[in-house]
């Protein structure tokens, strides 16, 4: 009996040491931190942890809910977060509890660097498609590199920050080579460039675009880089009204022409520079009759930097083919010969003027031999 004591008092200790022994063999539960993020009208912050032992990396995703902004830095408190390729943002947990903190800045406008810029005559409110949607460049945002470059090679990127209205995908880059304004005489040097948006795919609103390009035929330093940085506005189409001021048109008519006080003209005014959807004519038909001072006298819309193009006919109407009676212009001291050139019937006449604000037109009116039949 003592004997079975024993041996069952010796397995009772064996078996609490065998149990004392496990626990002390046992590793500890890592510690973990919080990750806090912040909380903002401008942006969403989304983490994929909540809390992180040290030596983890975590990833940030952060979506801005206002398109007029840009992130500038993102902080795990001091320690910056490095920027992926797909957008988002990354960091290696430290041995504490991190607060996230996204610094923003309001977009700005960059128009011009030492390597690219905007041109002068770019517009920057531009329309949808609608049904009578031309096939038109006046969406187009154009370009010009500086002359030092003499790249081959253009690198571009762009982002949009509203995609719902401009998608990335809607924005193509044209290059254009000094041989496409030479000819032949032209060499393949970059000297422009063509943004396009296509119509069809944007929708009303704002968007910043946020246009980066770089020489590929040389590494990429200072000089051989640049960023632009424009607001672009999108209305319906039809919807866009673009600035006018009003001119008046006087035509002197020679004397040789037997025309009488009170004879009736057709005058037809253009508009050379029309942009597609905008709800200025594309051009307007005014009946004139013929003063006592042998002039025509009219009152047009003029739209502020835009060129445009006159026919004159006698009579009421606008004939749908007529090679025109006006063969040349006189204006500013200078004359311009007629335009052998299709219009927007189609049919060739002889009878375009380019003209600015605040011209006085002389016209010597002789009939078109074509109309002496």
């Amino acid at each position: 009996m003592k004997k079975f004591l024993m041996l069952f008092s010796l397995c009772a200790i064996f078996l609490i040491g065998g149990v004392t022994l496990a626990a002390c063999g046992e590793n500890p539960a890592p510690e973990t931190y919080n990750i806090t993020l912040p909380i903002s009208t401008d942006y969403t912050v989304e983490c994929d942890k909540n809390s992180a032992e040290a030596g983890q990396e975590i990833t940030l995703n952060i979506i801005l809910l206002n398109n007029e902004m840009v992130i500038k830095n993102v902080l795990a408190d001091e320690i910056v977060c490095e920027k992926n390729y797909d957008g988002t943002f990354s960091f290696i947990m430290p041995a504490k509890d991190v607060e996230i903190t996204v610094e923003t800045a309001e977009l700005q406008e960059v128009l011009s660097t030492d390597f690219v810029w905007f041109d002068d005559n770019n517009i920057y409110t531009i329309t949808m498609a609608g049904d009578g949607t031309l096939n038109s460049d006046t969406r187009n945002l154009n370009i010009t590199f500086a002359d030092k470059q003499a790249m081959t090679i253009v690198k571009s990127s762009f982002t949009s920050s509203n995609q719902d209205v401009i998608p990335n995908e809607a924005i193509e880059f044209v290059p254009v080579r000094d041989s496409d304004l030479n000819g032949s005489s032209g060499s393949s040097v970059i000297v422009k460039g063509i943004i396009e948006i296509d119509p069809f795919q944007i929708n009303s609103g704002t968007s910043y675009l946020t246009m980066e390009f770089a020489n590929g035929n040389s590494s990429f330093g200072a000089s051989n880089k640049g960023v632009l940085i424009i607001k672009i506005s999108v209305v319906p189409y039809g919807d866009l009204t673009l600035e006018t001021v009003k001119e008046t048109l006087v035509i002197d008519l020679f004397s040789e022409l037997q025309y009488r006080t009170g004879d009736k003209f057709c005058l037809r005014i253009g508009d050379r520079d029309y942009v597609d959807g905008s709800s200025n004519a594309i051009y307007t038909d005014f009946i004139l009759t013929m003063e006592s001072s042998r002039k025509l006298t009219v009152e047009f819309d003029y739209i502020i930097g835009h060129k445009f193009w006159i026919r004159l006919v006698e009579g009421e109407v606008q004939p749908d083919i007529q090679p025109g009676y006006v063969e040349e212009f006189i204006f500013d001291g200078g004359t311009v010969e007629g335009d052998e050139e299709g219009v927007y019937t189609g049919y060739y006449n002889n009878s375009l003027m380019y003209m600015e604000a605040d011209d006085r037109v002389t016209i010597d009116a002789q009939k078109n031999p074509a109309l002496e039949n």
